[in-house]
């Protein structure tokens, strides 16, 4: 596998490059989500390999645009964005996320130290 260099976008970038650009030069997945309840936003899940961006299906044209655009900077960890316009608010709940990855990991190794099917 060879390993691609991705180097942070600038927030101007982010905000002026046509989405389609930044999601080609960051190597960004752009999905839509099953979610469809209307307090949504969207979700950027961001592993080792891969970044995903999942939004809400039938949202207008800006609502799309801003939120991918919001998410990938997250996403990359982009200094200086604008804060969102209206009532829009992203949640980060890679804590929460990590948690309950611990907590599972614990479960298992628990069960393992008595003996017990894993």
């Amino acid at each position: 596998m060879n390993a691609t260099i991705i180097r942070k976008p600038s927030v101007d970038h982010l905000m002026d490059a046509p989405l389609q650009q930044l999601v080609d030069e960051l190597h960004v997945t752009l999905d839509e989500s099953s979610i469809t309840d209307a307090g949504f936003t969207g979700y950027a899940y961001v592993t080792r390999d891969e970044v995903v961006v999942a939004l809400p299906p039938n949202r207008s044209e800006f609502e799309h645009d801003c939120m991918a655009r919001y998410l990938i900077g997250t996403a990359f960890h982009v200094d200086g964005m604008p804060p969102l316009p209206g009532p829009w608010q992203i949640s980060d709940m890679t804590a929460d996320v990590n948690r309950a990855h611990g907590e599972q990991a614990a479960e298992v190794v628990r069960q393992a130290r008595e003996g017990g099917v894993v």
